[in-house]
């Protein structure tokens, strides 16, 4: 389940190298060592990021009826505008990034396709249940617990929507591992109310990302590019959802909070660009 970095590829290659060429009892005894440590070290993401897939990063519209809810899920591959970028400028060597999802590995293929299509990373980490009658709520939660456990990760970032679970999963992982410095986004779709860190486009979550030191300003544009390229609005918000008419007070807050003109300046056009959808 656990992929190596390349730098982690070409150091165990050294390592082979410094093996078989130095002969002593001493290289080779250091050799294994190493090959323990490098291991070990492959094991372990700095950050882990959580991902749902089904309306928070692609437009299912699950609150809507169940032929809605299946052709969409099988047959359209439109995601949310500006999310892959995100998650790719999200990520680095000490990153990683699963997709838990709640559909069944009946239609694997279709969310593979999805993730390989609108270019989101580490499209093979890919996690979805063994049946639709398997309690959504157990599985997300017994899952993500299993990735902390494998992964040891120092921070965790779980992205979902307000739409069924996630809410509940994540606050439910946040208390079982504080020791785990851990943050939480979820989409509003129903704009659910009692729900916390909510956020419409993924200028919000840049924005966060940016103020924690995570995003510098050439990867928050790169995000930002993604969301306003959106030639038309079907990247944006689902029909007959939450869509703010008059913006976000979110992106304000942020506008206040980050002293940067350039940046302040693409707030503004997310903004715009939010209530020009939505009216």
């Amino acid at each position: 389940m656990v992929r190596t970095t390349p730098s982690a590829r070409v150091k165990r290659n050294h390592l082979f190298k410094a093996f078989f060429i130095g002969g002593t009892m001493k290289a080779k005894i250091l050799f294994l060592s190493a090959i323990l440590i490098a291991s070990i070290q492959t094991l372990h993401a700095k950050t882990l990021i959580v991902s749902d897939v089904d309306d928070t990063i692609k437009m299912t519209d699950v609150l809507g009826k169940k032929s809605t809810i299946v052709f969409n899920g099988l047959f359209r591959e439109k995601a949310f505008a500006g999310m892959s970028e995100l998650y790719n400028q999200m990520m680095n060597e000490d990153t990683s990034i699963y997709y838990v999802s709640g559909s069944p590995k009946l239609i694997r293929v279709r969310v593979s396709e999805f993730l390989e299509e609108n270019d989101f990373p580490q499209q093979r980490n890919l996690l979805l249940k063994d049946s639709m009658n398997d309690d959504t709520y157990e599985y997300k939660t017994s899952t993500i617990k299993k990735l902390i456990k494998e992964l040891r990760p120092d921070k965790l970032i779980l992205i979902g929507d307000d739409t069924e679970y996630d809410p509940q999963v994540y606050e439910h992982i946040k208390a079982e591992y504080p020791e785990l410095s851990s943050t939480i986004y979820i989409r509003a779709v129903s704009n659910r109310e009692g729900v916390q860190t909510l956020f419409f486009s993924p200028m919000e979550i840049a924005g966060h990302e940016f103020l924690e030191g995570r995003l510098d300003k050439r990867a928050f544009k790169v995000v930002a590019h993604g969301f306003l390229k959106q030639t038309n609005d079907s990247g944006i918000v689902l029909k007959s959802r939450y869509c703010p008419k008059e913006g976000r007070e979110a992106i304000e807050e942020l506008k206040h909070k980050i002293a940067d003109q350039d940046i302040t300046e693409l707030f503004a056009k997310t903004q715009k660009k939010i209530i020009r959808s939505c009216n």
